[in-house]
């Protein structure tokens, strides 16, 4: 406002005739600000006549005359500039830069631009008011040119992410695809997915479907899929500590298991494993928690891979017991799984069990006479330990979450 009222006051012949005299030199500036531009910034220096270098030299003219049209006219509307400025902006976003080089890009100019008026107002004697107010008024338009800039950079990014981001899931769901597709498919999406280099391991994370994610702290090569009902990531390589504690920034306490790092040929398992344990925490077999280790668990997840199996076991060890009263039993069956399962003494058992040694001595020799020679044969008393161990890890189900009590 106040710009368009000090140019109003000064003499509108004078003013005219020095729009006009900066209007003639703007061929020069052009060809000037562009060979500027193209020796300082090493990422806009492309030959000469290349669809890049026409669209520096076509958006500087665009802008520099804009400038002088607006001032010569305050009120003129300001369209053909914005769009310009944002299609820069945008153009910087899809070449995968910032707006460093193009800020740099908009202070040569300014600076060409300005040395050239002065140069022009020196040798034609205009008056200082009017060269002050034109300096002014250019400040004020590379500063909305900057803004439109900004505008179409921030746009075009947010595409762009939104478009990188199904990319990124779209070539997860590949690699986790079973049957498995072919590794050169998996190769040509990775390469398109703003290059994803394929890692030779992977880490897989299995994330509980309601589980809280800041996907902004999660590192740039991760793939992310947290739409889907079983919320899944990929970490390239093993999990080093700046990975786990990215995860935690993440993901912070939310229920998720770190599975095993494999080849990237055998993710799908390891996003298998992981999810088993991710449904034995939400059973209560083993401690809930955020960052569950999948390694810590692994026999307890092969133990539970069949549960009816594990009932069959149970049932066919335990049928000599099947007549006994169920504390009876209860207790011959305790005494059993401390027996084989630890192979400790009748003292260390009884400390266990809080109960006299000479009971467990007794009660073993209960077991013997129902059981047979089965305890002493190796391979039964394997299968027997495997199927007790079993049965202790599935009574521990929460009963809440199981909707029956443990048995």
């Amino acid at each position: 406002m106040s710009q368009a009222l000090e140019l109003s006051e000064t003499s509108n012949s004078v003013f005219s005739d020095f729009i006009d005299l900066l209007r003639s030199e703007l061929p020069e500036v052009t060809q000037e600000v562009v060979a500027e531009i193209r020796k300082s910034i090493p990422e806009y220096h492309r030959p000469v006549d290349s669809a890049y270098d026409q669209i520096l030299r076509i958006s500087t003219e665009i802008l520099l005359t804009g400038f002088l049209d607006r001032v010569a006219d305050p009120g003129a509307p300001a369209t053909q500039r914005n769009e310009t400025c944002r299609a820069v902006g945008q153009f910087e976003a899809i070449e995968g830069r910032n707006l460093d080089q193009l800020q740099a890009a908009s202070r040569i100019a300014f600076h060409i631009a300005w040395r050239r008026t002065v140069i022009v107002a020196e040798r034609e004697q205009i008056p200082t008011s009017i060269v002050s107010s034109t300096v002014d008024a250019m400040l004020v338009y590379l500063e909305e040119a900057v803004a439109q800039i900004r505008l179409g950079h921030q746009q075009a990014t947010g595409h762009a992410d939104v478009r990188r981001r199904e990319d990124r899931k779209r070539l997860l769901h590949l690699i986790l695809q079973q049957p498995a597709v072919v590794p050169e498919a998996i190769e040509e999406l990775a390469k398109a997915t703003s290059w994803w280099p394929l890692p030779g391991e992977a880490t897989l994370i299995a994330v509980h479907p309601e589980a809280p994610c800041t996907r902004a702290a999660l590192d740039a090569d991760v793939l992310v899929d947290m739409d889907s009902a079983e919320p899944s990531m990929l970490v390239p390589g093993p999990l080093t500590e700046a990975r786990h504690a990215m995860l935690h920034a993440a993901l912070s306490d939310a229920s998720c298991v770190i599975g095993l790092t494999v080849p990237l040929e055998r993710a799908t398992h390891s996003l298998r494993w992981a999810r088993r344990v991710l449904g034995l925490a939400e059973e209560g077999v083993i401690r809930d928690g955020s960052l569950i280790p999948c390694r810590d668990h692994l026999m307890t997840m092969w133990l539970l891979s069949d549960p009816p199996l594990v009932e069959e076991l149970t049932r066919h060890h335990l049928e000599p017991l099947r007549d006994m009263s169920d504390g009876q039993r209860r207790r011959l069956v305790e005494t059993l799984a401390e027996a084989v399962t630890t192979r400790s003494t009748a003292v260390d058992i009884g400390e266990r069990l809080k109960i006299h040694p000479q009971t467990v001595r007794y009660r073993l020799r209960q077991l013997e006479s129902y059981m047979g020679d089965s305890l002493d044969d190796a391979d039964a008393r394997f299968s027997l330990d495997a199927t007790l161990r079993a049965a202790s890890l599935r009574n521990r189900r929460a009963p809440s979450r199981r909707g029956s009590p443990p048995t």
